[in-house]
């Protein structure tokens, strides 16, 4: 690999030296967001959580990821580079510090990547936990999803995938969130036909008696 040619000045005019800044630069991030911040650019997530609340579920924040970016004004600031090793005209390692002596300005999303949430029933506090950016489940707890037609008569088993099973259903039926690849579609769908017969038979038994 070729090595740039060494500066044709002396270092020691532009290394540690004062120098004033001009023009603006704009640093561009990719990462962790603050929930907050990811709903102020994506407003219809709050919707859904809203509509959470309003069946009588509760959510909880996991992971929000996104990208986004400061601009920063630098004209007529105090400036230095700072070399990071004694040969970093070569290696290009330096840094430019910058007084800017004011507050930062405002971050600007510009993207969110991923807004993963937990949605919690009465006893299960991860019932179902789903990816709002990318509209995906990629979890569903395990009394649901591991259901065994064997378990039927077992009033407590029953009762804790029937307090799922809601979550699952709107999720899919009204909200048409895809499942992550780890989780079978079709099992899914067996599941849902299934829940949807055992609610009907305990609806009818409950008018009958």
């Amino acid at each position: 690999m070729m090595r740039p040619p060494m500066p044709v000045y002396p270092i020691y005019l532009v290394i540690h030296q004062k120098a004033i800044a001009e023009g603006k630069i704009t640093l561009k991030y990719s990462g962790r967001l603050t929930p907050e911040l990811a709903l102020k650019c994506a407003p219809e997530y709050r919707s859904i959580l809203e509509e959470i609340v309003s069946k009588g579920w509760r959510y909880l924040y996991i992971e929000t990821m996104g990208r986004y970016s400061i601009e920063l004004d630098l004209s007529g600031r105090p400036s230095r580079i700072i070399p990071y090793a004694a040969d970093w005209y070569v290696t290009g390692r330096f840094s430019i510090d910058v007084e800017l002596s004011k507050p930062l300005p405002e971050l600007k999303v510009e993207g969110v990547d991923e807004f993963r949430i937990n949605i919690s029933t009465k006893n299960f506090p991860r019932a179902v936990t789903v990816d709002l950016a990318k509209q995906v489940i990629t979890y569903i707890e395990s009394v649901f999803w591991d259901w065994s037609d064997e378990w039927i008569n077992d009033q407590e088993k029953l009762s804790n995938a029937l307090e799922v099973y809601p979550v699952v259903k709107w999720l899919i039926e009204e909200k048409k969130f895809k499942l992550h690849e780890n989780l079978s579609e079709e099992r899914c769908r067996e599941l849902l036909q299934k829940f949807a017969e055992y609610e009907s038979k305990i609806g009818v038994t409950k008018l009958e008696g």
